[in-house]
């Protein structure tokens, strides 16, 4: 179980509900009374210098008629959908009525989805995750919001935005992310870059791993494509988080050097200051030391390289995409970011490869990288990650891929793919930002928890399973017995006992344990062996039956581990504004009439527990890992089938409260109201607010 039911279950729609939705109220209150910073982390634009970006020019799509004629997409204002079925809905379906563009309003013209696709297909990643920056910078230019189609990004779906997104991250190789999955992912490395691979190999192994970016010769081209990671993170914002933010070693960061030692072999060190632990060892009760800004900074400039452990816990752009990503892969992805010094050959770890499948983001300088395949299949797609190699361990092994990666140039490695890197410019550091997924994500780990499920279940129901072993089956059974030419005076006196009771039984073999017939002797000891084997076989094929029919349950399981895992979801400016951090529709209050969907694909799990229905979610998580435990909501078991119509009905589709099936009005709202309150439902009234029926 990843919660312990009994302390963290909450009654849907209870007062602790209620209580959390008056705490999102007055919290919004605040906000809107506070003005917002200008940075990461609560400082102003005159703290940390950031990156200038000059406004980018937008090619608007085109679109052919009917007969095949070019027709330039018409711009205007986009209108909120109205309701695209007549007729009352039939119960626990659901209608599409997300926004859309109104005919009546000089509206686009041409397929809509190509309009979207040939827009996303010109945004870098930031411009995808946070489409609103560039409308804004538009309409700082020509001052008509109503006639920029880029407000259609603003409302694609959330799968869309997040394959968009990956897309936009490769789009320079000239793949898209179906080829990517099915020539690379977990298979080979691949490297996105303006530069050579230098690995002394041949042509057509060069041209396997490398993918040079499509990138023409101008210079707008290239600053362009070098900029094309710009926002997530810099050296300039890594400063000012050490210097005006409780940054804790071995917490929030670590300052690591991979140098020659006093035995003059070149080692891993790390500069972190150690915690302090208490007698009882109850991590809670860690004190972590937190940096000095001198201190780090002095490190660095002296070789070191600062690994930042979790910089989307500070900065709103890596944490959606992450967040997004979490939708493309499906898994739980994390990240860490590596700043490393210029000024020769700097690098911060010694030779490894990790548990992860690994995508480094150059975002600033240069670095040096080297990637060697995995050393033995045992060590193909590994669940751990390796202890540092030295640089013995590396002396017979070349890399498939030596290159120099600059800004806005990505490689990816699968797991078990040796690697390590270094700056090579003397007046360039490098910041790199690697993004991690599939850690404990494989056939593997889900049987880890299907297994010991299916043992216990089967245990229950299977008298065979619970009947005693054989009596001194540790006489001829295990390694040391596994040797049959072992001489029969060394045979333990219960192994001959039980040895010639098989002879007995035998008529075709009368020969006895105390006779001199080794090859009868043999094929005795072959019977007890067989025949033990044979009754566990039977044992272990009854386990796996139970396993195949408790798949489903399993994959719960697997659900509420990756909920528990995973990042809270980035909401968007307009998904937010259909939450209960927003509270625009009715006040935040459901009727019967309300038009209701999962705020978010993926971010609630049903399961039966018991005689109770309970929901699972990620909406209360953390930035940092496993910081806040999952609480789930409890509810009636007889509430199951319309908390399974809420949590299933998801973008573009809405379903109606009064279409939940459940027996009364009052217990649909309320519901549906917990579900809100919770902050993992969306809202829309797209009629006047049906107030016949009350709830408290």
């Amino acid at each position: 179980m990843v919660v312990d039911q009994e302390q963290r279950h909450k009654q849907g729609g209870s007062r602790a509900a209620k209580k959390r939705a008056k705490k999102r109220q007055q919290q919004q209150l605040k906000n809107e009374t506070e003005p917002l910073p200008d940075a990461v982390g609560g400082t102003t634009k005159d703290d940390v210098e950031l990156p200038k970006t000059k406004k980018k020019k937008v090619d608007f799509p085109k679109i052919d008629d009917r007969n095949g004629n070019e027709v330039p997409v018409k711009k205007s204002k986009l209108k909120r959908g109205k309701q695209n079925t007549e007729g009352e809905p039939k119960p626990v379906t659901s209608v599409s009525m997300d926004a859309q563009i109104s005919e009546e309003d000089d509206s686009f013209h041409g397929d809509d989805e190509a309009v979207i696709d040939q827009i996303l297909s010109q945004l870098n990643p930031i411009e995808i995750l946070f489409p609103e920056r560039l409308i804004e910078n538009i309409n700082d230019d020509d001052g008509d919001e109503a006639a920029n189609p880029l407000i259609l990004v603003q409302h694609i779906e959330t799968k869309k935005r997040a394959r968009a997104l990956f897309n936009s991250i490769l789009a320079p190789s000239g793949i898209d992310a179906e080829e990517f999955y099915t020539n690379y992912w977990e298979k080979k490395p691949l490297v996105i870059s303006m530069s050579k691979n230098l690995a002394e190999t041949s042509q057509n192994d060069n041209e396997e791993f490398l993918l040079h970016a499509g990138v023409g010769e101008g210079e707008n081209e290239t600053s362009q494509y070098q900029s094309r990671f710009n926002g997530f993170l810099s050296k300039a914002v890594i400063r000012d988080l050490i210097s005006n933010h409780p940054m804790r070693y071995g917490k929030d960061l670590n300052v690591t050097n991979f140098c020659k030692t006093g035995h003059g072999e070149k080692r891993r060190i790390t500069l972190d200051q150690l915690p302090q632990i208490p007698d009882d060892e109850n991590e809670d009760d860690v004190e972590y030391v937190v940096a000095e800004s001198a201190d780090v900074w002095q490190n660095f400039d002296n070789g070191c390289s600062v690994r930042l452990l979790c910089p989307h816990k500070h900065s709103d752009e890596i944490h959606s995409l992450l967040s997004n990503m979490e939708y493309e892969f499906g898994c739980m992805v994390g990240a860490n970011a590596y700043l490393t010094p210029g000024g020769g050959e700097n690098q911060g770890f010694a030779p490894h490869y990790d548990d992860i499948e690994a995508f480094i983001l150059q975002l600033e300088g240069f670095k040096h990288w080297r990637v060697y395949p995995p050393m033995s299949k045992t060590e193909t797609l590994p669940r751990e990650s390796s202890r540092d190699f030295t640089e013995k361990d590396m002396k017979d092994i070349s890399p498939v891929i030596d290159i120099e990666l600059g800004p806005g140039d990505l490689l990816y490695m699968p797991r078990g793919w040796i690697h390590q890197a270094n700056t090579c410019r003397r007046n360039h550091h490098s910041l790199h930002l690697t993004m991690s997924a599939m850690q404990n994500w494989a056939w593997v780990d889900f049987l880890d928890i299907l297994i010991p499920e299916a043992l216990e279940s089967a245990a229950t129901k299977s008298v065979s399973l619970r009947s005693g072993l054989p009596r001194n089956f540790l006489s001829y059974m295990g390694t040391m017995y596994e040797q049959l030419d072992s001489k029969p005076e060394n045979m333990p006196e219960a192994l001959k006992h039980l040895a010639s009771k098989i002879g007995e039984e035998d008529n075709n073999d009368k020969e006895r344990i105390e006779d001199d017939n080794e090859e009868a002797r043999k094929r005795i000891m072959v019977k007890l062996q067989d025949s033990f084997k044979a009754e566990a076989k039977k044992k272990i094929m009854r386990v796996c039956k139970e396993a195949l029919e408790l798949i489903t349950i399993g994959c719960d399981q697997m659900a509420k581990r990756f909920l528990s895992d995973r990042l809270p979801p980035a909401f968007t400016a307009q998904e937010l504004s259909v939450t209960s951090e927003n509270r625009a529709e009715n006040g935040g209050k459901i009727w019967p009439n309300t038009m209701v969907r999962l705020a978010k694909p993926g971010i609630a799990h049903l399961v039966v527990e018991g005689d109770k229905a309970v929901l699972y979610h990620s909406a209360d998580n953390s930035r940092v890992y496993h910081e806040t435990p999952l609480s789930p909501l409890e509810f009636e078991i007889d509430d199951a089938p319309a908390l399974e119509a809420l949590v299933t009905t998801v973008e573009p589709h809405w379903i109606c409260v009064s279409d939940l099936l459940h027996g009364d009005i009052e217990d649909k709202m309320d519901i549906a109201q917990s579900l809100y309150d919770e902050g993992i439902l969306a809202i829309f009234q797209n009629e006047a607010p049906d107030t016949s029926v009350q709830t408290g």
